[in-house]
This record gives C-alpha cells, structure tokens and sequence, in this order.
C-alpha cells in the first residue's frame, strides 16, 4: 500500500471486479489513513470489510476504523485479549445504530492439532481427495506426514490453552460469533473443517448447539447483506436446504453426514 489514493484505488478496483468482500491483513503496518481510506471505500462501495486479529494493534486499528468482522483468535501465547481491547469492543457493540461488530475466531484447528498429530487416521477420509489428481493427492499427504516439524505449528501448544478464555472474552463483550474455518492450513480440508468447528464451539466450548447453527447460516447470511435470499428456512428465500437423520441439537457431529442437500429448489442428494 502507497498511500490514501492508491488504497481507495485498489479497493475500487475490486469492487469493480465484482468481489463482496475486502480483507485487511496486517493493518498494523498499514498508516491509519490508509487504513480508514479502505474501510471507507469499501462501505461506499456497499462491501463488508473482514480484518484479521492475530496483533492487537491490528484489533485496534480495525475497530477504529470501523471494520465490520474480525478473524482469527489471535495474540499468539497471550492469555487474554488486553483491557483496552476489551473495552474498545464493548463501545463499539454498544452502539447499535452501527449494527452488530461480527468475529470469526477460526478455532478448531488449533484446538483439535494434538488429536489429529497423534491420530491422523481421519485424514485418509477420501471427501478431501475428490476431484484431485494422483499427483496432488500424494504432494498433500507427503506434506502432513510429520505436522510436529511444520513451522506453522510451533507455537500451537502454547496457543492452545489460551483459546477458551479468548473466546469467552469475545461472546461477553457483545460480538456476534460466526462459524468460519481456516481451511487450506496444513491437515485442515474443506470438506470437514465446518462441522469441526460447530463439533469443538458445542462439545468443548459449551455452546448451545442451535446457536452454533444460527453462527454458520443466518449470522453469515446477515453480514454478507444476503439474509432477504438465504440463511433461514422462510417463506420468499431460496430453497437452499441440508438435512440430517437424527437431532443434531443432541449431536451436533451427525452434521459430517447430510442426508439431503437441495439447492435454490433441485435436490442434488
């Protein structure tokens, strides 16, 4: 980024380009008014704007600038979310003629990386190979053969145990959780991570399971300005549907096999 111009200039560009979306990445290293011309742009443009949290000068930056959804846990080792922010995100969710302030912490592969590197047995599920050549295949697999070893997850054991007190933070201080995975990071496949997600909020978090479910259909719908179309079963939206055999309000888990997929009105499954 060069600039107040230049940052409108991209975000436009984008816009142009037909995206329904823009992401701040390290805002922190970005001057405020950089910061404030995206963010800006991006709302005259009528696109949500997602921040990533893994500092808290970006927190601090996104909230001042008036983000509308923040990603990741993120600080690292730190064992809370400092004071400051807190009390940032409390004003901010306070004023509700701004609407809801949305935070997608992206849990569960931190979570769940000791289960899975001490039993990676669940990763030759063949849904993440479908549509994948040999070749890719193979790539993948020789990639994850030794995930103790991967830069990526030396400081996992000591974010881990930090996760749950973060996340408490964040649903006392009046955000708007949403389910969101981190799909693409080693032993993290988008075929699985949703319901992994939904599995670690209701199983170790202790999140009632129909709230899980409103933060990975209606929340998204909302701040994505698509909940008039989809995100609830009602009336004049379209017939975007799954279905499971049993009741995921007791087993949230039966959402890794659906039984029945209908899309804008066809059944596909």
């Amino acid at each position: 980024m060069n600039g107040v111009v230049e940052a409108r200039a991209k975000v436009r560009q984008l816009a142009q380009a037909g995206v329904n979306c823009i992401k701040l990445i390290d805002q922190d290293q970005m001057t405020m008014d950089e910061v404030n011309a995206v963010v800006d742009e991006a709302h005259k443009n009528k696109l949500t704007v997602v921040a990533h949290a893994h500092r808290p000068e970006e927190i601090r930056r996104g909230l001042t600038a008036g983000v509308d959804c923040f990603e990741h846990t993120g600080l690292a080792s730190a064992p809370e979310y400092p004071a400051d922010i807190i009390e940032m995100i409390r004003a901010r969710t306070a004023q509700m003629n701004k609407g809801p302030l949305f935070w997608c912490p992206t849990i569960e592969g931190l979570m769940n990386y000791e289960y899975t590197r001490d039993n990676p047995e669940w990763l030759d599920d063949p849904s993440w190979r479908e549509g994948l050549p040999d070749s890719i295949v193979a790539d993948i697999k020789s990639s994850i053969q030794h995930p103790d070893r991967l830069p990526y997850f030396q400081l996992t054991p000591s974010r881990r145990p930090t996760l749950a007190r973060k996340f408490q933070q964040l649903k006392e201080s009046g955000v708007v959780m949403l389910i969101g995975t981190d799909s693409g990071i080693p032993m993290k496949f988008h075929s699985m991570s949703t319901w992994h997600e939904l599995d670690v909020w209701v199983n170790k978090l202790g999140v009632d399971p129909i709230e899980a479910i409103r933060a990975a259909t209606y929340w998204p719908s909302v701040i994505m300005k698509v909940d008039r179309e989809v995100g609830t079963i009602s009336e004049g939206k379209y017939a975007d549907i799954i279905a499971v055999r049993g009741d995921v309000l007791r087993y949230i888990n039966l959402l890794q096999n659906v039984d029945l997929v209908i899309k804008r009105g066809t059944r596909y499954k």
